[in-house]
């Protein structure tokens, strides 16, 4: 039985021996407990009907009769089991608690970005035992809802992003989350409906009868926001305020982790495409040159013996030993992207050096200059073997 079910029925039982004291004493003023009540209700009620039924025992006098003064003392000590019960299902619920944020948290630091960060924020937060909550953003001290989510009800997180959206609120004035961002401290807010300081289009929709928020602060600065409950019927608390607080921290920290990785992802990309760059005009530099001061034909004469054909057809138009390098690559069938992994230059480069060969060779295409290779080749071998 999880920590859930199990409060459930401790509530159950507190409410049974409230009722059963309440017909023993039916002069006290009880705490009636509802089927809905939840854990930390039925703990006051019941430490309210303990005190009742210890002040009843007193009031009985020496010479009572035995069967009332029984009565009382068994409800007395069902009241202080029944207590101790609903108090181990409150630290079960509270480690089920701790752990949802743990795990929360453990998902967020996987995002890959700041923007799938912003979207998984309140959706975690269902793990902490909320259904309903609500991300947003701080711009130049402005509210921005950023993304909602609530349990089995996609069309009221989208109607609540929407009406966030159209209803930005600035934070200096009254409003609570305003003094939450300058303290930078969670809150729980009992009474919304009736609470002039709050974003009323919210929390007029939304029809909350309590919420929780925290702020989200990255490298010590407030940059969002959390805000969660349950639902209409059901209340937050204090400790629902501290978990999550705990988890915004955990989100900032998140926040900052996704951050780096993104500028260092960009560093990477940006040295890249520098080297990338250097490469290319070094390589297209020393191609050219070695073009230009006829290094290319002599080389080819000395190293690419079995293609001597080519060679010969065109002599004012010598293929560079990097070309070289690129036809026999084009004639095996390699991709521009491939021989340009196995060259160690960019792709570009790889196409620059296609396109010259093609106009050495008075190709058209690619397809062409590989059959001339080819051609070549075997007219060059047949030369020799005769």
């Amino acid at each position: 039985m999880s920590a859930t079910q199990s409060g459930h029925v401790h509530v159950e039982h507190a409410r049974e021996i409230i009722s059963a004291a309440t017909d023993v004493l039916p002069d006290q003023q009880m705490c009636p407990l509802s089927a809905g009540s939840d854990l930390e209700t039925a703990d006051a009620a019941l430490s309210a009907t303990r005190r009742a039924l210890v002040g009843g025992l007193g009031q009985l006098g020496e010479y009572a009769d035995e069967a009332p003064r029984h009565r009382l003392s068994a409800l007395v000590l069902d009241t202080v089991v029944a207590q101790a019960n609903v108090k181990d299902a409150l630290i079960g619920h509270r480690d089920e608690v701790a752990i949802g944020v743990r795990e929360a948290l453990s998902t967020l630091r996987n995002a890959t970005s700041t923007a799938a960060l912003a979207d998984r924020a309140p959706i975690e937060a269902r793990r902490i035992g909320f259904r309903r909550a609500l991300f947003s953003r701080i711009e130049k001290g402005v509210w921005m809802t950023q993304t909602a989510f609530a349990v089995d009800d996609g069309d009221f997180a989208a109607e609540l992003l929407a009406v966030g959206t159209a209803n930005p609120r600035r934070l200096n004035g009254p409003l609570v989350e305003s003094e939450m961002v300058r303290r930078c401290t969670p809150l729980v807010v009992a009474n919304p409906q009736s609470n002039p300081r709050v974003h009323l289009q919210l929390v007029r929709y939304a029809d909350t009868k309590s919420y929780v928020a925290a702020p989200v602060l990255a490298w010590g600065v407030p940059v969002a926001m959390m805000h969660a409950d349950r639902d209409t019927d059901s209340a937050v608390d204090g400790f629902d305020r501290d978990m999550l607080g705990i988890y915004a921290e955990g989100l900032g920290l998140a926040l900052e982790r996704t951050q780096l990785m993104e500028r260092m992802q960009a560093v990477r990309r940006a040295t890249a495409d520098y080297h990338a760059g250097i490469s290319a005009i070094a390589d297209d530099f020393t191609a050219d040159l070695m073009e230009s001061a006829g290094i290319g034909a002599q080389f080819s004469a000395e190293r690419i013996n079995h293609q001597p054909g080519l060679l010969a057809e065109e002599p004012g138009e010598r293929l560079t030993p990097r070309e070289w390098d690129v036809l026999r690559n084009l004639a095996s069938g390699k991709t521009n992207a491939q021989i340009a992994t196995g060259l160690f230059v960019t792709e570009g480069t790889v196409k620059s050096h296609v396109k010259h060969i093609l106009r050495k060779l008075g190709a058209t295409n690619r397809t062409e200059a590989v059959a001339r290779y080819h051609r070549l080749a075997l007219a060059s071998a047949a030369s020799k073997a005769g």
